[in-house]
């Protein structure tokens, strides 16, 4: 395999750093803008190559020492050994990129990076894989390979302290686990585990699970979930806290931002931007168990949120009654069938939000439009398919104003990204 001489200059959005010869691309993990190294090239690609780290000739001064002993072994954090600056610098610019290069997008104001309020110890549910022989950890990066874990330095303390009961959990499970989330309840400083089976559940694990729980008080439920099916034992709800006065309780395995104090930011902007009033109808698509929902309705007139997953719906719909909201109608359906029906009905709305998965909103621009919002705001984890999306709206009449990326994931590539964009004249 041939060996280069390489010069760091930008981080790709992905684990590598990115250097260039004769032209070409060459991705390389484990490395800072500024690094010079000596790489093996392991893989190549028509436009671009990968590349091994053999050793650095001259470090980058942006480099730092990682504070966890699993750092560039676990896949789970690649960007320890990165300055937290550097981090977020390199952020903004995979958002900036991915709008101008992919969406072709331009006039619009690229504000600065909210950072994330914790550098660590910020994460209120991590997710371990579990392999056949009950061991849990990471995945090694870009394999399948479990790096064994006894602690994680992301993790709020009390999810870490449940790592040992996680353990012991599975050794005691006959129903065989693909992973364990340990979240963070949110009262007591107890955590709820939730496991997710290959294959049907064991009986057995019914009554052990039930003395389980019986003698770890620092564990306050239990979740097992399957294809088709779910059990639980003891109270496996978590408390989230959006914005101060509304209480959320979610089943534990629902998804729901891992960065709580990140997550309270993202809320505040979102409904900075929004202006919601006692005037505006609002949409929400992607809603899941109502993280904006609720905020949104304690300022807007109605809110109709939809949802896919059948299980958040029902924790929204808890939720309103907990916290005496009667503005909201939730509806469980394919979002994109959903905005269909509404355009057939010649509804429309006065403001949408949407905060679609990672592959993006694709194909519903011209039902969005159709629904003649003053405003949409989209919230994405994913800037490709974000830029795609924007420059689909884009055509059919909206003007993209604003983009706020925001950290909730520090020591990894993956960034938060708050957008609006405002109708036009041309709207059609």
């Amino acid at each position: 395999m041939k060996e280069i001489t390489l010069k760091i200059d930008s981080l790709s959005y992905g684990p590598y750093g990115v250097g260039r010869q004769q032209g070409q691309a060459i991705l390389v993990p484990l490395t800072v803008p500024g690094d010079e190294a000596e790489v093996r090239i392991v893989e190549e690609k028509s436009n671009y190559s990968v590349g091994e780290l053999l050793r650095l000739t001259t470090p980058s001064p942006l480099r730092q020492t990682p504070s966890c002993p699993y750092a560039g072994q676990c896949g789970g954090c690649p960007w320890q050994h990165i300055q937290y600056e550097a981090q977020l610098a390199a952020k903004e610019k995979s958002v900036a990129d991915a709008l101008t290069r992919i969406g072709k997008l331009d006039g619009f104001d690229l504000l600065s990076i909210l950072r994330s309020p914790k550098e660590y110890r910020y994460r209120r549910r991590i997710r371990l894989q579990a392999d056949d022989r009950k061991r849990v950890g990471f995945h090694r990066a870009s394999s399948h390979e479990l790096v064994e874990i006894d602690f994680c330095l992301i993790a709020e303390p009390e999810v870490e302290r449940r790592l040992n009961h996680a353990k012991e959990w599975l050794k005691e499970l006959r129903t065989r686990v693909r992973h364990i989330e340990i979240v963070e309840s949110g009262e007591d400083g107890t955590a709820v585990l939730a496991g997710k089976a290959e294959g049907d559940f064991a009986p057995q694990d019914d009554s052990s699970n039930s003395h389980f729980l019986e003698q770890s008080k620092e564990v306050r439920g239990l979740i097992l979930f399957g294809r088709g099916w779910r059990r639980s034992w003891g109270r496996a709800v978590i408390t989230m806290r959006p914005e101060e006065g509304l209480k959320m309780e979610v089943d534990g395995e629902v998804f729901s931002q891992v960065n709580r104090e990140g997550n309270s930011h993202l809320v505040r902007e979102l409904l900075q931007w929004g202006e919601f009033s006692n005037d505006d109808r609002a949409l929400e698509l992607y809603c899941g168990a109502g993280n904006f929902t609720l905020p949104i309705a304690r300022r807007a007139r109605e809110v109709l949120a939809i949802e896919g997953d059948s299980r958040s719906v029902e924790n929204g719909r808890i939720n309103s009654r907990l916290n005496g909201l009667k503005n909201i109608r939730w509806i469980r359906s394919h979002v994109p069938r959903a905005v269909r029906q509404l355009r057939d009905r010649g509804e429309s709305f006065a403001k949408i939000v949407l905060n679609p998965p990672r592959s993006g909103a694709k194909g519903l621009e011209e039902g969005l439009t159709s629904l003649r919002a003053e405003k949409i705001l989209y919230v994405s984890c994913n800037p490709p398919t974000l830029a795609r999306d924007l420059a689909a709206l884009s055509r059919r009449g909206y003007r993209l104003t604003r983009v706020r990326p925001v950290d909730l994931f520090p020591h990894t590539f993956h960034v938060e990204t708050l957008a609006e964009m405002v109708r036009t004249e041309k709207a059609r």
